[in-house]
C-alpha cells in the first residue's frame, strides 16, 4: 500500500512538471536588436489588440532611426579617415615639390659654373690641365644633382598617383554618406508621419 502511494505521488509530480513545460509561452523573432541580432517577441504579443501596439511601433521606429544614425556616423568616420590620409599625403607631396625646386635651383647654379669653366678653357685662360679638371668636377656635381632630381620626381609621380586613387575613394565615400543621410531622413519622416496618424486615432 505504501509503495502504491509513493508511485502515485511520483506520477502526479511528473505530470505537473510536464504541464508546466507545455504552458510556458514560446518566443518568436520580430525586429533586429541594437546588437544586430533579433528582438524576441513573446508569442502572446500576436494577441495584443492593434489599438494597444502604438508604443511598440514607436519604439521600433526609434530602433530603426538609431540604426540609420549609427550607419551614417560610421560612413562619416570612414570619409574623415580617407580625407585625413589624403591631407597627410598631400603635405608629403608638397614637401617633395619644394625639395625638387631646391634641387633644380642648385643644378642651375652648377650649370652656370660649368659654362663659365668651359668659357675660360675655350679662351685659353689659366692652366689647361686644371681647366679640364674643373669642368670634369662640375659635370660630376651636375650628374649627382640630376640623379637626385630624378629620384624626387619619381616620389612626386607615385605620390600624385596615390592622391588620385584617394580622390576616387573619397568621392565614392561621399556618395555613401549622402545615401546614408537620405535613408536617415526618410526613416525620420516616415516615423513622424506614423506618429501623427497614431495621435489622430
Amino acid at each position: 500500500m505504501k509503495r502504491r502511494f509513493t508511485i502515485t505521488v511520483a506520477i502526479f509530480i511528473s505530470m505537473t512538471f510536464l504541464v508546466g513545460c507545455v504552458s510556458t509561452p514560446m518566443t518568436k523573432s520580430s525586429s533586429k536588436s541594437s546588437s544586430g541580432g533579433k528582438v524576441a517577441a513573446p508569442a502572446s504579443y500576436s494577441q495584443v489588440p492593434a489599438s494597444l501596439r502604438g508604443p511598440v511601433k514607436e519604439a521600433e521606429f526609434d530602433l530603426r532611426q538609431a540604426r540609420s544614425d549609427s550607419k551614417l556616423a560610421e560612413e562619416k568616420v570612414k570619409l574623415a579617415d580617407l580625407q585625413k590620409e589624403w591631407a597627410l599625403l598631400n603635405d608629403k607631396n608638397a614637401g617633395y615639390v619644394k625639395k625638387l625646386a631646391e634641387v633644380r635651383e642648385r643644378k642651375a647654379g652648377i650649370i652656370v659654373e660649368v659654362k663659365m669653366a668651359e668659357a675660360i678653357d675655350n679662351a685659353g685662360l689659366g692652366d689647361k690641365e686644371q681647366s679640364i679638371k674643373n669642368v670634369s668636377n662640375l659635370r660630376t656635381k651636375e650628374l649627382d644633382v640630376t640623379i637626385d632630381e630624378i629620384k624626387i620626381q619619381t616620389d612626386i609621380d607615385t605620390t600624385e598617383l596615390k592622391l588620385k586613387r584617394l580622390d576616387k575613394q573619397i568621392r565614392a565615400q561621399k556618395a555613401a554618406v549622402a545615401k546614408a543621410s537620405r535613408h536617415t531622413t526618410k526613416t525620420s519622416k516616415a516615423g513622424k508621419s506614423g506618429k501623427k496618424v497614431s495621435k489622430k486615432k
